[in-house]
């Protein structure tokens, strides 16, 4: 890892998250951040919807992999985070990992 990361376990396997429609609810000190299992590997965002505050942990996935919010069904891209309909929403992102010794999130530091 590089020096300027800063990496936070949330479990020590991925059998420790709890996945509803492959999306994991994590609570980081006030902020609620998904974990999301897709065909390509983990991908994390915040819970919050950037159009309308909706939940996205409660979502759910399309074919394509992007993750649905419940309120207004925006689509949000998990690889830039911006919506599909390109109307100018983008999706906070976080770098997850999994490896043998557990789950990781990239923190700001």
């Amino acid at each position: 890892m590089d020096k300027h990361e800063k990496w936070l376990k949330l479990a020590n396997n991925i059998g420790e998250l709890v996945f509803e429609n492959n999306i994991a609810a994590v609570q980081i000190n006030e902020k609620c951040i998904c974990v999301i299992k897709t065909p390509n590997g983990l991908k994390a965002c915040s819970s919050k919807c950037p159009h309308a505050g909706g939940d996205l942990s409660t979502g759910f996935l399309d074919a394509k992999g992007n993750i649905i919010c419940p309120v207004h069904n925006y689509r949000f891209n998990l690889n830039h985070g911006r919506d599909t309909n390109d109307e100018g929403y983008f999706l906070k992102l976080f770098k997850v990992k999994e490896d043998q010794h557990g789950v990781w999130l990239k923190v700001d530091i």
